[in-house]
């Protein structure tokens, strides 16, 4: 079983990722959170294998919580999920250690597919991420703030 945690600031959007995710076999929704704060308590405390990571929560920068994310000790791989997936936010998203991004609107089995590479470390087009050496650069404290 792959676990998924899912980070978006909009309630309908996380719950639908939540629902989607629980309905593929083999994939399990170990929770959700709206702040980056409430992120990295849940994958302290729930451990998952991947993290679907909304690009912008609000008036926070989702690219900073990948950051921080992959800080954290034996840290999930993560998938960046935004509206409005193009090449400069697909790069942004790997230099950030993520790895890759994927739009809202993509199809499902395609969703699946990138979780279960993601959770096998490679990226949604079938490469190989670079490290997540990248991630050590910016930050973000664990409320949000830069």
């Amino acid at each position: 079983m792959i676990r998924v945690l899912v980070i978006d600031d909009h309630p309908v959007v996380r719950a639908g990722l939540e629902a989607v995710v629980r309905s593929e076999p083999g994939l399990i929704a170990v929770g959700s959170a709206a702040r980056p704060r409430d992120a990295i308590e849940l994958i302290r405390r729930t451990r998952p294998d991947v993290a679907l990571v909304d690009a912008r929560l609000g008036e926070y920068d989702g690219i900073a919580l990948v950051r921080s994310i992959l800080r954290e000790p034996a840290p999930p791989a993560v998938l960046v999920v935004s509206g409005n997936v193009d090449s400069g936010l697909e790069r942004v998203a790997v230099e950030a250690g993520a790895h890759g991004a994927v739009d809202k609107g993509t199809a499902l089995p395609e969703l699946f597919d990138a979780i279960r590479l993601a959770a096998r470390g490679a990226a949604p087009d079938g490469s190989t991420p670079p490290g997540n050496a990248a991630a050590a650069a910016g930050d973000v404290s664990p409320d949000g703030a830069a």
